[in-house]
Order: structure tokens, then sequence, then C-alpha cells
């Protein structure tokens, strides 16, 4: 019986072993060997058909046996069919298929149309090419990420931390330990100025992410590119024209979990004038208390944020010659912040003292508006001109509740509620001409007119303060500040290239830039009646005066500078077989000067630096096989001071968001000299597989850097910048995206050591005078350790994309301090940030719809800064640190706490 049941079952399951076969295998380029990511492959006259994964590869399961034709087909390939056959002595099969290019007489049209600019592929092969060490953020990674803003976006680049501003969002890029002002950012590789009131480095939160076609960080300067970065550069590609006519766009909407648990602060926008009485009025004018009407606070509930772009691409014309790209960006942002922070003193002893404590709540209306426009014209095969525009703004309302603290010892603090109301409206707009030109078989040339100009307007800025005692009430005096600069660039490149023999070309060129810059800063002071108020009532309803009514000229604040660069390049480029080699010599000589309104009897009224550079650069790049490079570096490189650091400002801090400590400038500073040495590893696998791994080295001569200094001959502390001599800054950087199927892992982490050395003062016991000793330390801004690592599942077929994004940033100082071993530590972070976005449409339609959601900062991390040493004794004369409110630890003293919660976004894409 048993052989005959066996037998029975056998035949019973027959069926399902003929149903058991799998066809598997890659499709891939013919010519480049890269992967076709959303290829079909089907069974032709049967339902069995698959999409191409990430990684090349295809799975079709459950085929029975039997004689079958298997079509694979991608938009712009032949089609390929392949017999194949499956039987039960042998149910699976592996296959390789390589699909040709469709043969298309518009052939740069079809390679345009095939190569999405936008795609991941397209830039793993710019970062395989270039010509020095760079890593490459495209659209399509941009759009899927957490991300809708360039400062955030840079977050998961490696090597790259990010300094926040007060909501928490996402403002400066440090690059490998170095501090912005270090870097300098280019739209379509054209530097642009700053609105910054302060420094050259660009706020990179004005500029919408969804503008951008790619994202540029170059790592290792050649010696085409402009010297004045040596951490390095930021390159926001924008937006081309299509092959095809394109429209594009998303709507979204979203909310701050802060807003959830509180009512958003807000004041009377109208109340808040634009200009000063003397500007709307003269010079001249004698300001009365009517020219400076209250801005009425009121708690409201927070309105939606709100995200929407528009884009429309195409070519017109015979053979397609005019290309036209328009592209809008809008965002209406609630931000806002719960926190504190701590003033500090100093005792004999060297240990720092709490003295007042400010607990503040941010409630922040932002404004982010992009437009960008780019027209090409292709005038023959040789000659193509194109023009470039670009305009940004972000407006931001923020208004702030404090009280403060004043801590007297033993006895009863002094408490003083406040609130400051702040507009700021930031722009930058850029228009570019460039012509590219083919003049003789072996000799080009490409030029670029330019003209760029950044704004900072700052009007009426104005705090209530009102302290609160035990005989009353009573409104304090006010500051009334207007604060405006405008940053203008004119600027002309030119560079030419001669093919000197088959791999060989010499490059020369150059650059001069007409750059002016003009800061007003006029400050009022309407002092209070000095009545005691029974109550808290409205501040308008108290008697103020007018005590300068022409207002505050600040002489070092109010000044004009003048910067023009000449710089010239000579460079060879040389590609034998395996090897591409590229060198050369870059000068830049700088003519930088400024003039105050202060009287000409000070000392330094007006300035003028005069200084030329020369920086050499070697890129050798060793092409192992096909998918692998091994890459070395060396460039010489520098940092200028900005204009605001030269003048001999000082100024209380009343517009700044730390506003603790007095700010001066210092004419005496000089720029910084960088030598670069980079090594990197490359492996760029199937689809988006690659490995990075590399290591870097900077020696720098005169670094910058703000510390807390005693001005000569006086009992003031200031923050003030300075020369600190040498310094040094080497690491290892690690890049690894592997997908098995669907699922990806990606990940970096930078390694990063500095040090510098510095004099601090030493408060010492009461009969040994102060010392000033030397302190080692890192850089201002470098973290030690930096790591990013994303979990990805990406189905084509299923048109679903989700991401969970985490990034660690070690422990930094972000403020020197001016006492030995004080400086001010930004406490390790960990943010963890999601998305996901789901086709609605079908994949084979010329349209699409996407339905996504973005959650920011998930775990609600804080922004926490600590003093590491231990809080003032007792016996010092005053309780130790841990007796004040939120020290919990006698090792360090916590300054500043910031949080922010988690904000949500959802919204629909659509492409047609």
């Amino acid at each position: 019986m048993r052989p005959l049941y066996s037998a029975f079952c056998g035949l019973l399951f027959l069926p399902l072993s003929v149903l058991a076969g799998t066809i598997r295998g890659r499709v891939m380029d013919a010519r480049t060997g890269e992967p076709l990511v959303g290829a079909i492959v089907h069974l032709q006259g049967t339902p069995h058909n698959a999409q191409v994964q990430l990684d090349g590869t295809f799975v079709l399961r459950n085929v029975p046996a039997g004689e079958y034709e298997l079509a694979s087909q991608f938009v712009g390939y032949q089609v390929h069919s392949q017999h194949v056959s499956l039987t039960t002595a042998q149910p699976d099969q592996v296959l390789s298929l390589r699909l040709r290019d469709k043969d298309n007489a518009l052939e740069e049209v079809t390679v345009q149309g095939r190569r999405d600019p936008e795609g991941e592929t397209t830039a793993r092969r710019a970062e395989q090419l270039a010509p020095s060490i760079v890593n490459v953020v495209s659209a399509q990674a941009i759009q899927v990420s957490p991300d809708i803003q360039v400062a955030n976006v840079l977050q998961r680049v490696s090597g790259v931390t990010l300094e926040r501003s007060t909501n928490g969002d996402g403002r400066y890029a440090i690059l490998r330990g170095m501090d912005k002002r270090y870097n300098y950012t280019l739209v379509n590789g054209i530097k642009i100025p700053s609105p910054d009131p302060y420094n050259r480095y660009v706020p990179l939160d004005i500029f919408p992410a969804d503008l951008l076609q790619r994202l540029e960080v170059t790592k290792a300067l050649t010696p085409s590119m402009e010297g004045d970065a040596i951490g390095g550069v930021v390159n926001l590609v924008m937006k081309d024209a299509p092959a095809e006519r394109t429209w594009s766009g998303q709507l979204g909407t979203g909310y701050g979990q802060l807003f959830f648990d509180r009512s958003l602060l807000s004041f009377d926008r109208g109340a808040i004038n634009r200009q000063s009485p003397a500007a709307r009025n003269g010079s001249d004018y004698q300001a009365t208390l009517g020219d400076f009407p209250w801005a009425k606070f009121s708690n409201k509930t927070a309105l939606p944020n709100l995200l929407g772009n528009l884009t429309f691409g195409s070519r017109y014309g015979q053979n397609q010659r005019l290309g036209v790209l328009l592209a809008g960006s809008y965002q209406a942002q609630t931000r806002g912040s719960d926190g504190y922070f701590y003033e500090t003193g100093i005792t004999q002893d060297n240990y720092p003292v709490l003295r007042t404590l400010h607990v503040q709540q941010y409630s922040t209306r932002q404004e982010r508006l992009g437009l960008n426009a780019k027209l090409d014209y292709r005038l023959d095969s040789r000659n193509t001109l194109r023009f470039y525009g670009a305009y940004l703004q972000l407006d931001e309302a923020q208004a702030r509740f404090e009280t403060d603290t004043t801590y007297k010892g033993m006895a009863r603090p002094d408490v003083d509620r406040r609130l400051r109301s702040r507009l700021q409206r930031q722009s930058i707009a850029n228009g570019t001409l460039q012509g590219d030109h083919q003049l003789t078989d072996r000799l080009s040339v490409n030029w670029s007119a330019v003209y760029s100009r950044a704004a900072n307007n700052v009007p009426d800025v104005a705090e209530q303060d009102l302290k609160l005692t035990t005989a009353g009430n009573r409104w304090q005096d006010v500051s009334r500040i207007w604060l405006d600069n405008t940053d203008q660039d004119k600027a002309a490149y030119l560079n030419l290239k001669y093919q000197l023999a088959e791999g060989l070309e010499l490059g020369l060129g150059g650059l001069y830039r007409d750059k002016d810059r003009v800061n007003h800063y006029l400050s009022y002071q309407l002092r209070a009646s000095g009545q005691l108020a029974s109550n808290e009532q409205d501040i308008s309803s108290e008697p103020y005066s007018v005590f300068n009514p022409q207002g505050i000229y600040v002489g070092n604040n109010n000044y004009s500078a003048t910067e023009k660069i000449a710089a010239g390049y000579g460079q060879l480029r040389l590609a034998r077989g395996a090897w591409e080699v590229l060198g050369g010599l870059r000068a830049e000589h700088t003519n930088q000067a400024y003039l105050t309104s202060l009287p000409i009897t000070e000392a330094a009224y007006k300035g003028r630096q005069l200084y030329t550079d020369w920086l050499p650069s070697l890129h050798l790049r060793y092409a192992l096989s096909a998918r692998q490079n091994l890459r070395a570096s060396y460039f010489a490189s520098l940092s200028r001071p900005s204009f605001f650091e030269l003048t001999p400002h000082n100024n209380a801090g009343s517009v700044s968001e730390s506003n603790i400590y007095p700010e001066a400038g210092n004419p005496y500073l000089l720029h910084t000299k960088a030598q670069n040495l980079d090594l990197r590893y490359e492996l760029f696998g199937a689809g988006n597989d690659q490995v990075m791994v590399g290591a870097f080295y900077k020696n720098l001569q005169n670094p910058i850097e703000y510390a807390l200094v005693a001005l000569p001959n006086t009992t003031v502390t200031v923050y003030q910048p300075s020369n600190f001599g040498t310094a040094t800054n080497y690491g290892f950087e690690w890049v690894g995206v592997k997908f098995f199927g669907p699922l990806g892992l990606s990940t970096n982490y930078t390694f990063t050591h500095s040090e510098i050395t510095t004099l601090k003062a030493r408060n010492a016991t009461a009969d040994d005078a102060s010392l000033s000793v030397p302190q080692k330390r890192p850089l201002q801004g470098q973290a030690k350790h930096v790591a990013n690592a994303s979990l990805l599942y990406k189905n084509p077929a299923l048109g679903l994309d989700v991401q969970l994004a985490y990034v660690y940033t070690g422990a930094r100082i972000v403020q020197v301090g001016q006492y030995l071993g004080l400086d001010y530590w930004q406490r390790a972070q960990s943010q963890l940030d999601f998305s996901a976005e789901k086709r609605l449409s079908r994949a084979d339609k010329a349209h699409s719809l996407t339905a996504y959601v973005k959650v920011q900062n998930l775990l609600n991390t804080p922004y926490q800064v600590d003093i590491l040493a231990p809080g003032a004794p007792a016996s010092a004369g005053s309780p130790a640190t841990t007796a004040f409110p939120y020290q919990d630890r006698a090792d360090r003293v916590a300054v500043i706490n910031q949080t922010y919660r988690a904000y949500y976004l959802a919204g629909l894409r659509f492409r047609f």
C-alpha cells in the first residue's frame, strides 16, 4: 500500500511542481552596463511581468513549464526578445538582458531623454567622472527625502553638519569640520553674494529644494574654481529645460507639533515702520513718540503650513534649438521653539557663575519664495547661448516672549517679562548670460557676464520690557533699531580650452568681480518716565519720551565697502589609459576697502587690504576598473574676512539672536591660507550601490575664529573675530549604499580631528595676578563624529518609496570662551526623519500623480549647549550651580536648551 500511496501523492502534486519555475536576471544598457531601472520584462501571451529594481534585477515566479518569448523594453531602447525554455528538470533560469539604443536621427535629443538629468544614475556618473572629489545629490533623491529646503538636504552628505536657526531649521553648512566661513555657495557654477548682515556665507535656508536639478558638494578645488574655500563648495544646479514639454508641480500642507501644544505668539506687522523716521523725513528730522507705534502682541492658533511649486519646460523651433524652463516655489511655515539660556560670569577660581536665566518662546512665520528661469539657444552645432535668472526671498516674522530672572547671590532675584518683535526680509537676485563656442576643432571658449544682488532688511526691532518688583511693575527703556544692507556683484568669467593632442588639454581663464556693500544701522532710544504701574497694563499707555530725536548713527556700523577680485589660472588635463591628471596654478589678487561714518580722527575710520595669493593644485584619478577609481588631490586655498568683521564696530547685540555679549570688529584681521590633501577610493556598483572611502588633511595659517576678548585697557568683554596662529584638521570619510532588491541601506560616517592653540585668561586666586595660558582645543564648529544612516524601500512596480533617515552629530564648540577651558559645547545630537511617497497613477502612463508624506524631528531632538566645567562651589560666595533651575549635573553647566517638536507635511505631486 505504501508504494501505491506515494505514487498517488506524486500524481496529485505534479501540477504544483510544474508551477514552481522561476525566471530571474538583470536588464542593462548594452553599451555602458548600467542597470535600466524601471524597465518592463514580460512573457508574451501570459500575465507574467515584472519591473526592474534599483539593482537592475527582476524576478518572474510560479511560471509553468513550457516554451516562451521573454520581451524586455524601456523608453529610448529597442525591444529585446529572448527565447526561454522551462522544464521540470530545469525549472529556473537566470538571464542577462542587454538593451540597445534606438536608432534615432536626433541622437542628442534621444540621449537627453533617456538619461534623466535629475536621476540617481546621472548623479553617480557625475561623481565617477568628476575631475576632483565631489558628492552629488540628485533632484530625485531630494524629492523623496524628508527635506524641503537646501540646508537640510546638505546634512545627508558625508562630512556635512548644520548650524541651525532659533527655529531649529538648518541655515548654514559646516563641511568637514570647517566653519561656515570656510565655504562658499554657487548657483549654476556662479558665486552669489550673501544677504547676511555680517558675513560672506549664504544662508542656505533661503533656497527651496524643489528648484534644484542636483546639489554638488566639491571638496577639492581645481585651478578653474575660485580659491576662497577650505572646507568645500556647494553648487546649486537649477532645473534645466527637458527634451519634451513637461508640466510638474506639487501642493502640500502640514503642521508643527509645537503648535498643537501651545498657541502662536503673533504681532501686528502693519504697525512696523519699514523705514526709520530719518529715512522717511530726512536726517534732520526730530522724531516724536508718534513715529514709534507699538506692535500689539496676541496669541493665536497657528495657520497650517503650505508648500507649492510649479515647473514648465519645453523645447521649440527647428531641431529644438530653443529650450525654456520656468519654475516657481512658495513655502509658508510656522515654526518655533521653547527653551532657555543663561548669562554666565566667572569667579576668581575660574568657575562659571550663573547670572541671569532667560526662559524663551519663539514663534516664527516663514514665507519662502523662489523663482528660476533658464533659456538656452543653439545658434548652430558649435555655438550656444544661455541665460539664467533666479530670485530667492525669505520673510520671517518672529515674536519672542521671554522671562528673565537675574540672580543676586542669596537675595530675591529681579524678574523681567519681555516681548520682542522682529521682521526680516532676505533676498538674492541673480542674472547670468553665458556663451559656449567651439571656435575650431581644437579650441573652445565659454564666457559669463553676471549681475547679482543680495539684500537684508530688518526694520524697527523693538523689545517691550516690563520689570516686576515688590514696589510695582515698571516698563524699561526701549531701543528701536533699523538695520539694512545690500551686497552687489558685477562679474565676468572667461575660460578657454585647447586640445594640444589626443587626451591632452590646456585650459586658461580668469575672472574679474567688482563687489560693493552698503550697511545702514540706526537706533532710537525711548525713555520710560520712571512712573511705576500698578499692574501690567499695555505698554502703549505708558508715558515715554524720545531721548535722541535724530537717532544714533553708530558710525562704525554705517559703512560702505568694496572688493575687487582679479584672478587668472592655467591648467593641464591629461587622460592616458586608466590615468587622468589635472594640475595647474591659480592667482587671485584682492583689493578690499571700507569707509565708515566715524570721525576721521578715529584711527580705523577707513581701511584697505591688498594681497595676492598663488594657489597651485594637482588632482590624480586612476581607474582601477570600469567601476572603480582611486583619487589623490592637493590644493591651496584661502578664506577672506567679511567686511563687517574688519570694520571697528561695537554692537550691544540687540539685533542678534544670542543677545548676550557686545560684538566688536577687528580692522587688523588677516585672511586665512590653507594647504589641503585628499585621498579617496570609489566603487560604483549596480544601480545606486556605491562605496567611497577617503581621508583628508588641512593645515591652516591665521585661522579666523570668534572669541570672547577683553578690549585693551578696559573691563569690557566683547565677541570678536581674531587670528589664531596655525591649525590642523584631518579625518576619514566613509560612504556606503547597498540595495537588496527593493530594500536599501545608505550610510556615511566622518571622523574629524582638529587642533588649534590659543591664549586664554585664567582668573587666579585673589593673591595672584590673572594669568594668560595656552589652551589646545578643536576648531569652532568641528564635531569629531558625524554619521547618517537611512533605511530605504524602493519598489518601482508599486510606485512606493519609503525612507527613514537618521543623522548623528557629535559634540562641538559653538562659541569660544575667553577663559581657560570654559568654551561653549553643543551636546551630541541624534535626529530622525521619515518620508514616503506612493504613485497613484499607472507606471506606463505619460503623466504621473504621487502622494507623499514627510515628518521631521521625530525624536524631538533639542539643541543643548553646556560649559564643561564644575559648577561654582558655595564657598565662592554663591550657591553651587546645581541649585539653579535646569542644572542637574555638577560636571557641566547647562547654558542653552531649545526644543522644536516634530513637523508634519503631506501633499500631492504631479507631472505630465
